[in-house]
């Protein structure tokens, strides 16, 4: 954009920073929720604005405008506070290097948000709403949906400069059943950055939905409580990735592993050989891109690999400190917040198990196969609500249990990973680390022979 390139050569002539980095965002968004066959929200808007970051004296300053007009202000106000920061630091910040990159980033997907009439929109969420209430233990359905479709342009005085032709949607479903006086949540999400919205009409039908949902419900509904204890445990992808995602995925940002456990285990085994975990381009990743907001392309990293803790994820700033080359990990919300240290798409890697070899001489365990929240410590310990389970008995699925949570030391249940399954799952989301991203986590199914306890 004309007006960025002015600003940007105004602060190379009248500003001493060695970095300065403006980030131009056009988004217009949609946001629909329906509760009970009433729409709750239903706004669009046009977020526009511009984030500015400047590395001068070993400091870094930031600030951000909507304006325009306001861009050269905006920038020399960031040079300023780098410039006061600078004198707060005993050790100055340096930046690993880089190579400019001149691109334009083209969306996948085949039919973009925009492109569809807010009227489809509406009628898709009351059809989910109504297949939903079919079923006569539902009683209540909240749906939220949100899309986005715009630009975002990354220039810097190094030479960078990107576009992206930016697009997104997410689908958050929850509902609420009630039967024989028990009482029953049970949620689903899907979200894509390279699927449209052919995402709701090919590869996540309302029919989809509802069935992964009321199935989700009734497994409650008709479980019965678990035995507290550790036992052989059997995970599906989605609970394999929110332990991947939260118990280990965030000790691999460098911001965060200089104060974790990982710290003194690099190049050492945590996981038997066969463990792998990465981070990586997924088909239908919601944290796929090309490139992240420092402009440094995303390269697909091993955090585990054959059970050696090998990688961990980079900004610019945190791969001079450990003298290694970024990766592509810096993510910002939007143009109000600088980029940090992010996750993308965290899972573990398929190995060659069927499903019935992991479950076959279990006499007694239990198979989990979907979460309803989850939190980690930086010490890997873990929590995670079961949202579907079941007992394990004699080599089969049994009966569905209900009111349960797993709990256990990452570090320590990687060691207890038996078997690794052939297949593969992923969920979307968002994580926050002080601002939100979209994120995905998954991987096959995985048997663990102690390290968790469920109850």
């Amino acid at each position: 954009m004309e007006a960025l390139e002015k600003a940007l050569r105004w602060a190379e002539d009248n500003l001493k920073a060695d970095y300065i980095e403006l980030r131009y965002e056009s988004l217009k968004k949609t946001t629909l929720g329906l509760k009970d066959g009433v729409f709750t929200s239903f706004t669009g808007k046009l977020q526009q604005g511009v984030a500015i970051r400047v590395f001068a004296y070993g400091a870094w300053g930031f600030s951000s405008t909507n304006r325009l007009e306001n861009l050269e202000r905006a920038i020399e106000e960031a040079y300023k506070l780098a410039k006061a920061a600078s004198q707060t630091k005993k050790e100055k910040i340096e930046l690993a290097e880089i190579k400019p990159v001149q691109d334009f980033v083209k969306s996948k997907m085949k039919i973009k948000p925009a492109e569809i009439d807010v009227e489809e929109k509406v009628t898709h969420l009351l059809e989910l709403e109504r297949l939903l209430k079919e079923d006569e233990a539902v009683k209540s359905v909240q749906i939220r949906y949100e899309d986005g479709s715009g630009e975002k342009v990354l220039l810097t005085n190094e030479g960078t400069h990107i576009t992206w032709d930016y697009n997104y949607l997410f689908q958050g479903t929850y509902i609420t059943g009630k039967k024989d006086g028990k009482l029953a949540m049970a949620r689903d999400s899907i979200g894509a950055v390279d699927y449209g919205w052919e995402l709701m009409t090919e590869h996540e039908s309302n029919e989809k939905v509802t069935e992964r949902l009321l199935r989700k419900m009734h497994s409650q509904l008709d479980g019965i409580a678990p035995k507290r204890g550790e036992f052989p445990i059997v995970a599906g992808p989605i609970v394999v990735g929110i332990i991947a995602h939260e118990a280990l995925g965030h000790l691999a940002e460098a911001d965060l592993t200089i104060n974790s456990p990982f710290k003194d285990l690099i190049g050492k085994q945590i996981a038997p050989e066969y463990v792998t975990m990465s981070e990586r381009y997924v088909e239908g990743g919601f944290g796929n891109d090309k490139y992240d907001d420092e402009g440094v392309p995303v390269k697909d990293i091993h955090i585990i690999e054959n059970g050696i803790l090998k990688e961990i994820m980079f900004n610019r700033e945190y791969a001079a400190k450990w003298n290694m080359e970024p990766n592509g990990h810096a993510r910002a919300q939007d143009y109000t917040y600088p980029p940090i240290i992010r996750m993308r798409n965290t899972v573990f890697e398929p190995g060659d198990c069927s499903f019935e070899e992991l479950i076959e001489d279990i006499k007694f365990g239990y198979y989990v196969v979907d979460f309803r929240g989850g939190q980690a410590q930086l010490n890997s310990a873990f929590q995670v609500g079961i949202q579907e389970g079941y007992v394990i008995r004699n080599g089969e699925i049994a009966e569905p249990i209900r009111d349960t949570s797993i709990t256990g030391v990452a570090i320590e249940a990687l060691k207890r990973i038996s078997a690794i399954g052939k297949d593969f799952g992923l969920e979307v989301g968002f994580c926050g680390k002080g601002q939100t991203a979209f994120v995905s986590s998954g991987g096959p199914h995985m048997r663990f022979d102690g390290g968790i306890l469920i109850g």
